[in-house]
């Protein structure tokens, strides 16, 4: 069976610790535009899909993702779980790397790193460890795990959260970076991560930005650490 890896970012407006958050614009881009422009630079990938719900509020969404090349996928708003399984079976995609559309700063070089790992070893699914700050990886899986978690994951949490169910029964590969720069945090979830994105951005071009240049930006600038370090991680 000829393999077909598919970036599939999850996306919605109906964030509730900062509503609208993937359509905000920074440097003239909105936060999901660049995540689909990063991603475009993965190389061992075949499709960038957005899969978002099926709620009239996300229409911007399936507009802002067409603006910028992306495939579309609709589904349950709730279930996210079932929208992965739906948008790679519409796609035919057989490995799955499941992206977060508020990680404006995703790593194409961590993505595609990640991807490789998965793709030459007999993981359930690789991920990224502790040394890299959250917000630049992915989570990479194949269609038929996918489909077992699907079937088999019997709880709210584990539909809403997608993967759960993988590190619950499967093999797990922790993908670390030769410096430990874990403390870091560039997911977008408050106030505060705004806060650093938009500090963050105006000293690089945040289209094309690496993670050692993002790093170099908060080593030459302490205080942007201090902007969402208290920010706790909802699980």
């Amino acid at each position: 069976m000829v393999k077909k890896v598919g970036l599939i970012i999850q996306a919605h407006m109906g964030s509730t610790r900062l509503p609208g958050k993937v359509l905000k614009t920074v440097n003239d881009i909105s936060v999901l535009g660049h995540v689909i422009l990063r991603l475009k630079k993965v190389k061992n990938s075949d499709e960038i899909i957005v899969a978002t719900s099926i709620l009239p509020v996300d229409d911007v969404i399936v507009k802002e993702s067409r603006k910028y090349g992306a495939l579309v996928f609709r589904g349950d708003d709730e279930d996210v779980l079932a929208r992965y399984y739906n948008a790679a079976k519409k796609y035919g995609i057989t490995e799955i790397a499941r992206v977060c559309s508020d990680n404006m700063f995703i790593d194409p070089d961590i993505v595609e790193s990640e991807i490789g790992i998965y793709m030459q070893n007999d993981y359930d699914l690789v991920t990224s460890g502790p040394t890299v700050p959250l917000g630049l990886g992915t989570e990479v899986f194949s269609f038929k795990n996918l489909e077992k978690a699907f079937l088999k994951a019997a709880t709210s949490y584990e539909h809403e959260h997608v993967t759960p169910y993988f590190y619950d029964h499967g093999n797990v590969c922790y993908y670390e970076t030769d410096i430990d720069m874990g403390k870091y945090r560039f997911t977008l979830d408050t106030e505060e991560d705004w806060q650093l994105v938009r500090a963050v951005a105006s000293q690089l071009d945040s289209k094309e930005c690496t993670l050692r240049d993002i790093i170099n930006v908060m080593e030459k600038n302490p205080e942007f650490y201090e902007i969402n370090k208290n920010v706790k991680q909802r699980l």
